[in-house]
């Protein structure tokens, strides 16, 4: 019980200012009591940037966004955000929408994208968008996490994410592992931030992070959002609006809005992929070839495809050849600490699939994320002003 609590406590550093666990009493269900939150007490922060999206050699654009209670816990459960660019801000005519329902998505062939709102299942008001009903804005970034009817273990989080149409809407195009296609099937948008690039996931987990995969957390949790949404649109001077609606049952709605200004449309120098080779005992070691040009951290990304297990490694400063490291034994064990003990498990297994990429900032993008960071408006933004992301290709390679 006191690993479960200290997880909500963990998590809602990622998702939720409050989770409704039910309750019992003689066996009998019931949910606690609710008090209604000051919405008006959360700050909004944005930011907007140039993003090198490795995997295809193109350059969009970078969005960082942070929605916080006073105490740095995310500010809302559920809500729908629409980004607004300048007039030559375009989001492709054949940009796909969140659903596989007829029509086209709403924000093609326009400055915006935007999300839906959550609606009575009837309703025939329905309207496909870029970002769905399940997609909001939290502590830190934007992710597919919003809360609804069909809740299930305390909330939506990173590896239990969102991926229903309900709302009215038909199924979800949005597969709980990206939200279109791979770069090889031609998409012309990525909306959502961690799910940039299929198959590779950009979540943060151990070791940059306490190690969680020890039975004291729920076993679909993954990690930690690394805060950054690349979009594959051609990045365009000027203004960009960030606008987030939060709907009430009981209140009038919220609306909060920020506004971040790309001032230099030149991207990042490009990131070349690591270098990884294992040491046959579950972990190895690697080298990144950092890029000068502003980048002045950088963090590794490993995915084990075949266990569903997400590695970050860093941040790693400096540029030119890094060394980095994945210790051995991160796998799934029993019991706070074990990953120390006998019990260990290899943090990949002979034989198993696995993704590796790397990502450079010119802004404090890990410092700024949970767990670590519970600051109501960390710094987001570098010395430019802006929060530039150079992405390497994703290598596939088997253990």
């Amino acid at each position: 019980m006191r690993a479960m609590k200290t997880f909500y406590r963990t998590i809602n550093l990622v998702l939720v200012s409050a989770l409704l666990v039910a309750c019992s009493t003689n066996g009998v269900a019931k949910n606690p009591g609710v008090t209604q939150a000051n919405l008006a007490a959360n700050k909004l922060q944005f930011a907007v940037g140039t993003a090198r999206i490795g995997q295809d050699s193109t350059v969009g654009v970078n969005f960082v966004a942070t929605l916080r209670q006073p105490n740095g816990l995310t500010g809302v459960l559920a809500s729908t955000p629409t980004i607004t660019g300048p007039a030559s801000f375009l989001v492709p005519a054949g940009a796909t929408g969140a659903y596989t329902i007829a029509g086209a998505n709403v924000d093609a062939g326009t400055n915006h994208m935007s999300g839906s709102p959550q609606v009575p299942r009837n309703n025939v008001g329905l309207f496909n968008s870029t970002f769905g009903t399940f997609s909001g804005v939290y502590s830190y970034g934007l992710g597919p996490f919003n809360s609804d009817q069909s809740i299930v273990n305390g909330g939506y989080y990173p590896g239990s994410p969102n991926a229903s149409g309900g709302n009215g809407f038909t199924r979800s195009t949005y597969n709980g592992s990206s939200m279109v296609a791979a770069i090889s099937g031609g998409d012309v948008i990525q909306p959502l931030p961690y799910f940039s690039v299929d198959p590779m996931e950009y979540i943060i987990g151990p070791p940059a992070v306490p190690f969680f995969n020890d039975g004291t957390y729920p076993t679909a949790f993954a990690g930690y959002s690394p805060g950054f949404t690349p979009v594959e649109i051609a990045p365009a001077a000027g203004p960009y609006t960030l606008s987030v609606n939060v709907a009430a049952q009981n209140a009038a709605p919220f609306t909060y809005t920020q506004t971040a200004t790309l001032t230099v449309t030149a991207a990042l120098p490009p990131m070349p992929a690591p270098a990884f080779a294992g040491d046959g005992a579950g972990g190895g070691t690697g080298t990144v070839n950092i890029p000068g040009g502003g980048v002045t951290e950088t963090m590794v990304y490993i995915v084990d495809a075949s266990a569903s297990l997400f590695y970050a490694i860093g941040p790693i400063t400096g540029t030119g050849s890094q060394p980095f490291a994945l210790p051995d034994h991160l796998g799934p064990c029993a019991g706070s600490g074990c990953q120390n003990g006998a019990g260990a498990a290899n943090s990949l297994k002979t034989g198993d699939i696995y993704f590796i990429s790397a990502v450079g900032f010119d802004y404090p993008a890990f410092g700024a994320g949970p767990p670590g960071n519970t600051q109501q408006t960390p710094t987001i933004t570098g010395a430019s002003g802006q929060a530039d992301i150079t992405m390497s290709p994703v290598v596939q390679a088997t253990y």
